[in-house]
Formats: structure tokens, sequence, C-alpha cells
């Protein structure tokens, strides 16, 4: 009985550990459609802490900064800004990127 109890119990800590996601986990990319044909993607890490933006055949890394409503995220001179389903996008290669929406 006790080797049962043991044996349930591992399985449950095992089972909690497989629903905790890596620190450097993301979203699926949202895909962005805005004014004038352009588009890019951006996939937000879990924490909220980063975005990976992919905009004019590259990637980007940035980093959340504050801002008075909505998400602001910025690096390297790029600058990405959301709240609910619009965003703009400076900064990237084809920039700027206004009137996006998540489709």
């Amino acid at each position: 009985m006790l080797k049962v109890m043991l044996a349930a119990g591992a399985l449950l800590a095992l089972a909690g550990c497989a629903s905790v996601a890596p620190q450097d986990a993301t979203d699926a990319p949202q895909a962005y459609a805005c004014a004038g044909g352009k588009a890019f993607t951006a996939a937000y890490d879990l924490a909220g802490d980063k975005a990976r933006v992919t905009a004019g055949g590259r990637t980007y890394s940035l980093r959340h900064v504050r801002s008075g409503s909505g998400a602001k995220y910025a690096g390297g001179g790029v600058e990405l800004f959301s709240q609910g389903d619009e965003a703009t996008l400076s900064g990237a290669a084809g920039a700027p990127y206004r009137n996006c929406k998540t489709g």
C-alpha cells in the first residue's frame, strides 16, 4: 500500500512539472495586417516581458517598456505598441506599419 501511495505521489509531482512552461516560452505568433498591404507577426512571451517581432524579413527581440495604456515593447530603435487587437510598429524593416489589426 505504501508503494502505491509513493508511486501516485511521484506521478502527481511529475504531472505538475510537465504543465509549467519555460520562462522564455511564447504564445503562438499573432499576425497583424496593416495599411498599405503591409504585415508582421509578434510572439509575446508568457510573462509579458518580451516580444519577438518578424517584419520585412527580419526578426527583432523587444523588451516590455512602460506605457500609459496598452503594451509597448522596444529595442534597437524598433518599437511595437499594441492595444487590444490593434498595433503599430516603427523602426523595423519596411516600417512604418500603421493601422494594423490581428485577423
